[in-house]
């Protein structure tokens, strides 16, 4: 099985994927090369929104997309349902408590796991 979350975004070439990361990178009103973020992995595009303290909203997007899909309606063998399983299997979730839920809010609830915490500072 690949792991979509470690692949770099350009060597996925699934349409719904890469609609995904421009909505994703649209979502968080980008102003940058997006092919820079493409010859990177998943997991680092979602380091950097919560890097930047990028807020994930569905704000500036149209109605119809991929992260206002609901997760269940996802195409059980599809990318997005894989990336979607390996995020929730990663952030220690069954995908089936997503159900109901957007694919954006399965995201905002599990890219987390990219973003290293700050050290603890010692106190006297």
């Amino acid at each position: 099985m690949t792991n979509y979350v470690e692949t770099r975004i350009s060597e996925i070439n699934d349409p719904d994927f890469q609609s995904l990361i421009h909505e994703l990178i649209h979502c968080v009103d980008w102003n940058t090369d997006v092919d820079q973020i493409c010859e990177q992995p998943f997991s680092y595009l979602l380091m950097v929104i919560g890097r930047e303290k990028k807020a994930l909203t569905l704000q500036h997007l149209p109605v119809k997309g991929i992260l206002n899909m609901r997760v269940e309606k996802l195409q059980f063998d599809s990318v997005l349902h894989h990336v979607c399983r390996e995020l929730a299997r990663l952030k220690g979730t069954p995908i089936e408590s997503f159900d109901g839920k957007t694919v954006l809010t399965l995201i905002k609830r599990c890219h987390k796991i990219y973003c290293p915490k700050p050290p603890r500072r010692k106190t006297r």
